[in-house]
């Protein structure tokens, strides 16, 4: 849970979940999908957060040159989850 701006980036999320709504965030360009008015949190916490995927990629000798999509998904009827692909296409 990301603390930033006085409060927490998930309950801001979490509000956008609860309209029904599926929630995408592509941490290489620092994309939110959907596009609504968002509170001040989520793009700032999406700016700090953004570089922590690729030192954790360099620590295990990923070329992070290589990841093509970095998405986080949080399906409406499903779980959180985050797929990387390469790219070869291979997620």
């Amino acid at each position: 849970m990301n603390y930033i701006l006085d409060g927490y980036e998930i309950d801001d999320l979490a509000s956008i979940h609860k309209q029904g709504l599926d929630i995408e965030i592509d941490w290489l360009f620092g994309a939110l999908s959907p596009k609504l008015p968002e509170s001040a949190r989520i793009p700032a916490s999406i700016d700090t957060y953004r570089s922590s995927p690729e030192r954790q990629f360099a620590q295990r000798n990923v070329n992070v040159a290589s990841i093509i999509q970095l998405p986080f998904h949080w399906p409406v009827g499903g779980r959180k989850y985050m797929a990387a692909t390469d790219d070869r296409g291979k997620g």
